[in-house]
């Protein structure tokens, strides 16, 4: 190998190096380039299987209408006819084996332009996907050389990588730290390697989290992230965080998003029915349409809510969901009561009906009697002794059928019937301590708290607007 191709090579090897933009490293290409072959006409263009078209990186030295010929499903159908879509080896015009009148595009386009030859070369990334295409044709029958042609084979590697819209998507990824696994996620839904990481049975093409994914980003939003329930026994928690970073800006428009596999972080102690009851408030569901939807009882969800507040030291609901939306700290409903590693699930099946037998009626024993006299401090055995079952099997039940404990499920009837009560109440005659003791709240401060917590106002404001 000469200087010159020396000077080359370690050219095309900078600038694959280079940071910036594709379409920037595309033009810094051709100046190494024209040093191998004087081309009159010049195009990088990259595939677009999912639209089977070719998007052009650059294109100089052709008409307009060669230009629209070139960027239509047409020139594809010729790469595939020369084999030039499964093989690597650069191909002159003069190596072809039918004769140029054959192709249009030359036939029709090229030659009464001017051009006498050129070289095509397919460019193919390590990993071994087709990624493009470079065509380069000049207007004298001299070149491009034969030593020429094996020196743009040998640098196609290179040029590929340096042009790869993966490897970008790949360095932005790295800002999800502890990345177990990734892909990248096009318009159609199907599922692309991400260089540097395996990918994973959860992001399988037309699985549900990427699903959940293209939801999430639907509006035109950058980066999102939440939480994905596995059983898998390797997967401490139960749970695995997903992260989708969108893909702007890039040539091909079919890449959608970078989506990785992390582990979960802190989840501050929400349990698996809070996680998926706040995939709900995201998504801005009410309390009635989560009690439907999770099969639980709308009480059983304020419960719930009180305690994700708590939890998360929010003051409202609204400020709840937000945190959980920022932090990924929910469940989406797509994902919701669902076993993400194959057939669907629920987390937190109901349990029978009355019309099911002794068991069904031992619960309901229970249940009518919280709501019958939810004043009364009965006692987790209390409860038990009314359903005839032991504390261990009446807390199991409640868990099944209402989505949370006897005690919770109790204290959730009691703010719902002080709701009530204070939405119909004389503020001129009734006070909010009279009401929360009639209702079994003797402590008047954490009463207020569990409240607003569950109301996001407070017991006074509600008596008040009454008047």
């Amino acid at each position: 190998m000469d200087d010159r191709a020396l000077a080359v090579v370690a050219e095309v090897t900078r600038t694959a190096a280079l940071p910036g933009s594709i379409d920037d490293r595309a033009q810094a290409l051709l100046a190494p380039l024209r040093r191998l072959v004087p081309f009159a006409g010049a195009c990088i263009a990259l595939l677009d299987p999912e639209h089977r078209r070719l998007v052009p990186l650059v294109c100089r030295g052709y008409d307009a209408r060669t230009r629209r010929y070139a960027a239509g499903s047409r020139i594809l159908d010729i790469i595939e006819s020369l084999g030039m879509h499964r093989s690597a080896d650069p191909v002159c015009l003069r190596d072809l084996p039918e004769p140029t009148a054959r192709l249009p595009l030359w036939a029709d386009y090229l030659r009464p332009a001017g051009f006498c030859a050129g070289i095509g070369v397919s460019l193919f990334t390590p990993d071994g996907r087709h990624l493009g295409i470079l065509a380069l044709h000049t207007d004298t029958p001299a070149h491009p050389t034969d030593s020429a042609r094996d020196l743009i084979g040998m640098l196609a590697p290179t040029m590929a990588v340096a042009l790869d819209p993966l490897r970008l998507i790949a360095t932005s990824a790295q800002i999800v730290q502890r990345a177990q696994a990734g892909v990248v996620l096009t318009d159609s839904g199907a599922a692309l390697p991400l260089p540097g990481l395996p990918s994973h049975t959860l992001l399988c093409s037309g699985s549900p989290v990427l699903d959940a994914v293209a939801r999430q980003l639907a509006d035109g939003a950058t980066y999102c992230t939440f939480l994905c329930p596995s059983s898998a026994a390797d997967v401490p928690g139960g749970y695995l965080r997903i992260t989708a970073l969108a893909c702007p800006n890039q040539p091909l428009q079919h890449l959608a998003a970078a989506v990785l596999i992390s582990s979960p972080g802190n989840l501050y102690g929400l349990s698996a029915r809070q996680l998926e009851i706040l995939g709900y408030l995201v998504e801005n569901y009410s309390r009635r349409r989560i009690a439907t939807a999770l099969g639980v009882t709308e009480y059983a969800v304020v419960a719930h809510i009180a305690d994700v507040m708590s939890k998360l030291g929010a003051r409202n609901v609204a400020l709840a969901a937000l945190q959980a939306n920022r932090e990924g700290l929910f469940v989406p409903r797509l994902l919701s009561s669902r076993n993400p590693d194959g057939d669907p699930a629920e987390l937190d099946r109901p349990g029978p009906g009355p019309q099911d037998g002794r068991a069904a009626t031992s619960l309901d024993r229970a249940i009518d009697a919280i709501h019958t006299h939810p004043e009364r401090r009965f006692t987790l055995a209390q409860l038990a002794g009314i359903a005839h079952v032991s504390v261990r099997r009446l807390d199991a039940g409640f868990q099944h059928r209402v989505g949370t404990s006897p005690m919770r499920y109790l204290h959730a009837v009691r703010l719902r019937r002080v709701h009530d009560d204070l939405r119909r109440a004389d503020p001129a005659t009734d006070t909010v301590s009279r009401i929360a003791a009639r209702n079994g709240f003797l402590h008047v401060g954490r009463f207020a708290a569990a409240y607003r917590a569950a109301y996001g106002t407070t017991p006074s404001e509600t008596l008040r607007s009454r008047a």
